[in-house]
């Protein structure tokens, strides 16, 4: 997933939500849905400065940092993984799986605030159990601070551990395309970030929310309808199959030689991704078929 290293540079009211290009053709967002979604994240962080900076004594303040597509593979195996608190949400009537992100510094400068103490201390470990239960109070505040911003009994963010830490890449399917809404925080001299991650149909709610009530569209009869497909049906199309993007450093480009075998930093399930006319739209795989080259179409990129 793409961060912002730099916190202090994060998105202000006038700055476009920086939409990665992962957010594809099924699930984009239009101009006028950006608008509203980026409204809707300065409301909430309006509140939860608020009532983070009441409640915990210090200054504290939450910036959006960006909207992101992203396999729930890459957000259980990303490196900020390791240093980051994660507990699993319900979201909604249908308790649609979301999970809530929250860098590690952060939990422990909250957990010595709410006890009284300066605020100092900086620890690389798990929460106990009650640094647990104060660390889900905070949770608890900022669900709510989100959903009243969201505005929509469909989109009530409820705190639900149910699932133990470890067990979070049960949450979703590996291939779930999730929707992930970052903020930048600054609470008292600490930085951090939080990261609300949605499953795809957690998502599908939130943009169909985005429209507002349904517009009447233009009529269109079934001749005119049946044409324009079969038009559209002939048109070709530039198709490509890749594997995700890595990093390899300069001193491993520089040493590649005919024949050697280059170990890429994924897993061996790591699907490949089919776009079509420069949008991802499939996971799939390599395959022979019939003397040519073919792909294995797996799941739709949601």
């Amino acid at each position: 997933m793409q961060t912002n290293p730099h916190p202090a540079n994060a998105i202000t009211d006038d700055t476009p939500i920086p939409l990665h290009a992962r957010l594809i053709a099924p699930t984009a967002l239009s101009e006028a849905q950006r608008l509203t979604l980026h409204s809707l994240c300065l409301l909430f962080a309006r509140a939860v400065n608020a009532n983070m900076t009441r409640w915990l004594g210090v200054p504290f303040t939450a910036s959006l940092a960006g909207v992101e597509r992203v396999p729930f593979y890459e957000v259980i195996h990303s490196p900020e993984a390791e240093t980051r608190y994660a507990t699993t949400l319900a979201i909604g009537p249908a308790s649609h799986p979301a999970l809530l992100q929250l860098d590690l510094p952060l939990v422990y400068l909250f957990v010595e605030l709410l006890l009284g103490g300066p605020g100092g201390t900086s620890l690389e470990r798990e929460p106990t159990e009650i640094e647990g239960s104060i660390v889900r109070s905070v949770v608890d505040l900022i669900c709510r601070d989100f959903s009243t911003a969201l505005s929509s009994p469909e989109l009530e963010i409820r705190n639900d551990a149910s699932l133990p830490a470890r067990s979070i890449d049960r949450l979703m399917p590996t291939m779930d395309s999730t929707l992930s809404l970052s903020f930048d925080l600054l609470c008292d001299t600490q930085r951090g970030r939080i990261g609300f991650v949605l499953s795809s149909e957690a998502a599908k709610v939130l943009i169909r929310s985005l429209d507002g009530p349904p517009k009447t569209s233009r009529q269109t009869s079934p001749e005119m309808r049946n044409g324009l497909l079969t038009r559209l049906q002939r048109t070709m199309h530039l198709a490509t199959l890749q594997l995700p993007k890595v990093r390899i450093p300069l001193s491993v480009v520089r040493g590649l030689t005919p024949g050697e075998v280059l170990t890429f930093d994924l897993f061996e399930d790591t699907p490949a991704v089919f776009s079509i006319a420069g949008r991802p739209a499939f996971y799939a795989s390599p395959v022979d078929a019939q003397s040519r080259r073919g792909a294995y179409i797996a799941a739709p990129m949601e």
